[in-house]
């Protein structure tokens, strides 16, 4: 330890995967210095596992399994404080972060605020679509889907129940996708419960691109819509949707305006940077989405003193014509690069260490028992998983990134959720 070592105050602005991965592996790499502080704050007091949302909104599971007390989780951390708080600026000049409850004074201010919603400028579906990102989004949905039923069991009226039981999913990406099989599955449960035809029912997932999860290989697009196709949901491709009202969403497609009668429209078509990060990405160096641009230590490209990390940043890997993709890899690995880098500039060494992220593909549930699994080694060989190989894939890979965050006491909770959860319709 060196003579005089100055107080250093890493402060983390959100609590997401990347930002709990962050503190933990700085704790673990200052824990020889004295003197340091690590500050972690998030305007929620839990952990979601946004992966797991669609399971919460349609009965698999028990909802409160997919979140973790933030207090609890920092429990044994002494040099990691957690703060429930909304940040509303960060003064870059003078290196404080502003909450609504305190200020943060930082040497080093680490950006992981995620991300949500994108409604691409279209009010209409802002004002009356539902959005699905967080965890209290999902209970509002299920919560919703419920309203629905009790509604269509009183009505007489056949064109309003089907208005009731018609479920809209847009975006057709991963968490759209995920969402719409959740939904085919469900949708049937909640029939048998209230004693109505199954026919009075859709669940819809449309997108404005001419495929499903179109940053994913064009065969696995085929088989994510196959697979949804034999669940019995309707995909609408290369849709533009114009307006949501309360009772409908339209869109257009081939140049005509097509109107759904619907009371569930569910807003999953892009996301885009937090509010925080919309502000900081006026000061510093950014691209589409307000994504913060990094060099290739992860600091941000016009201020030292910042790292971004998980979904807030913006770097393009060597040999890449493309930025890392906002998934959980690139939350985990820049996690840890960041944190080692922060660490070494803390005793004055060079924090160079590079960013080379390797990803292996991804895990897609589409309901309980089928799935999609384009797994490999990047730029080597990628295979594509048949359903039950890439379920269990999927849940196997969720235990082995939370049971290290969370602890082994959590592991039985983890485990039980994975693989042993039962849909229900309480």
């Amino acid at each position: 330890m060196r003579q005089g070592f100055k107080q250093k105050n890493i402060v983390i602005i959100g609590a997401g995967f990347s930002g709990i991965l962050c503190a933990q592996r700085l704790e673990k790499k200052t824990a020889h210095l004295k003197n340091i502080s690590i500050t972690l704050i998030d305007k929620k007091p839990y952990f979601t596992m946004r992966t797991e949302i669609h399971a919460a909104a349609t009965g698999r599971g028990e909802p409160e399994n997919i979140t973790y007390d933030l207090q609890e989780v920092f429990a044994d951390s002494p040099n990691v404080s957690f703060f429930c708080d909304e940040i509303s600026e960060i003064d870059f000049a003078e290196k404080t972060v502003k909450g609504s409850v305190n200020h943060y004074a930082y040497d080093y201010l680490v950006l992981a605020a995620g991300s949500k919603p994108n409604y691409f400028g279209l009010k209409s579906a802002e004002e009356n679509a539902l959005p699905f990102w967080t965890y209290d989004d999902a209970l509002a949905l299920k919560a919703h889907i419920q309203e629905c039923f009790e509604k269509a069991v009183d009505s007489r009226d056949e064109e309003e129940q089907k208005k009731l039981l018609t479920f809209c999913v847009v975006g057709a990406g991963l968490t759209g996708v995920e969402l719409a099989g959740e939904l085919a599955e469900y949708i049937p449960q909640m029939c048998r419960k209230y004693a109505l035809p199954q026919y009075l029912t859709r669940v819809v997932d449309l997108d404005a691109m001419a495929r499903p999860i179109p940053n994913l290989p064009n065969k696995v697009s085929t088989t994510c819509n196959s697979i949804l196709c034999e669940l019995g949901v309707e995909m609408i491709m290369e849709a533009k949707v114009s307006e949501v009202t309360k009772d409908a969403l339209v869109y257009e497609k081939g140049g005509k305006t097509v109107s759904i009668p619907s009371s569930t429209v569910v807003w999953s078509a892009g996301i885009t940077a937090e509010t925080i990060t919309e502000q900081a990405a006026k000061t510093l160096d950014s691209r589409k989405g307000n994504r913060i641009v990094n060099l290739e230590n992860l600091q941000a490209a016009s201020d030292p003193s910042v790292f971004v990390i998980g979904d807030n940043m913006y770097f393009v890997p060597k040999g890449k014509n493309s930025p890392v993709p906002q998934m959980v890899e690139n939350t985990e690995q820049s996690s840890v690069l960041a944190a080692d880098n922060i660490a070494e500039l803390i005793t004055d060494k060079p924090g160079k260490k590079v960013y080379k992220p390797a990803m292996h593909g991804c895990m897609i549930s589409l309901g309980a028992k089928k799935g999609i699994a384009y797994a490999g080694i990047e730029n080597l060989f990628m295979i594509q998983l048949p359903s039950i190989p890439a379920q269990l894939a999927k849940r196997a890979i969720n235990v082995y990134f939370l049971a290290p965050v969370f602890g082994l006491k959590k592991l039985p909770d983890i485990a039980k959720h994975e693989f042993l959860a039962q849909r229900t319709t309480d």
